[in-house]
């Protein structure tokens, strides 16, 4: 009995050790990035999470680099150090120059939705597929494409004017933008009209269920830990069941 509540004590006081550590003393004395500028931590077990989640995306960010600066250290899960640039400079070197020196976080929410293409693709596969796309990118063939982007936003203004002329004054382009994405990408990498802008579309309303939806406590939660717990997304609930329907329409 006295080694059994000898090992209960060890792990717990253990966990409550590397808590402690991991919170509280690594950010803030240990850390490389613990002299960056950046706004104190609102929480110890989520830091900025919840802000960034629940404000107008980018403002809370554009705020904190008004006030700090083109490179901003914040917070993350457990208080962890992660840092905002939006010095040119920098953001050159991490996405032109030295692409490959610099990996992106895990994100296993993006890597289901959109499955390990260019965006989210790393070292060797990001080099091919990119050697792969360059030709379709080539100035002629931007040069055709221009007339489908110009079709699609004709398109787009007539919906925004139709929705002014009837005296909206706050209108929500970000679905009609997604749309409108979509529409382009259909014509000019698949010869297919979507037609998401003008018709109910099975794949645009999937991607807005995954993109556009409202953050809850519970979705932002299970964002966060899906991260560090992958198994958490099998959970059946109705936030992971809209997931997993709306990953299954695109993975269609």
């Amino acid at each position: 009995m006295f080694d059994l509540v000898s090992l209960i004590n060890f792990f717990v006081f253990g966990f409550i050790g590397w808590i402690t550590y991991k919170i509280y003393i690594w950010p803030y004395y240990i850390s490389p990035l613990r002299k960056i500028p950046g706004p104190p931590s609102e929480n110890p077990f989520y830091g900025h999470i919840k802000t960034i989640m629940t404000e107008e995306s980018g403002e809370p960010q554009l705020r904190w680099i008004k006030q700090y600066g083109n490179i901003v250290k914040l917070y993350g899960l457990f208080n962890e150090p992660n840092i905002l640039v939006a010095d040119p400079k920098i953001i050159q070197e991490i996405s032109v120059n030295h692409t490959y020196d610099y990996i992106k976080p895990p994100s296993v929410s993006a890597v289901a939705i959109a499955g390990r293409g260019l965006v989210f693709a790393e070292g060797d596969d990001h080099k091919r597929q990119r050697k792969m796309m360059n030709p379709a990118f080539a100035h002629s063939n931007i040069k055709e494409m221009i007339p489908t982007f110009i079709r699609v936003a004709l398109i787009l203004k007539g919906l925004i004017e139709d929705k002014v002329n009837l005296g909206e004054s706050n209108i929500n382009l970000t679905p009609y933008l997604s749309k409108a994405t979509l529409d382009i990408i259909g014509l000019v990498g698949f010869n297919y009209e979507f037609n998401s802008l003008t018709s109910p579309n099975e794949l645009a309303e999937a991607y807005d269920i995954l993109m556009n939806a409202q953050p809850t406590a519970l979705s932002i939660a299970m964002t966060i830990l899906s991260d560090y717990v992958p198994f958490i997304r099998k959970i059946p609930i109705d936030v992971n069941r809209r997931f997993r329907h709306g990953c299954a329409i695109i993975d269609r």
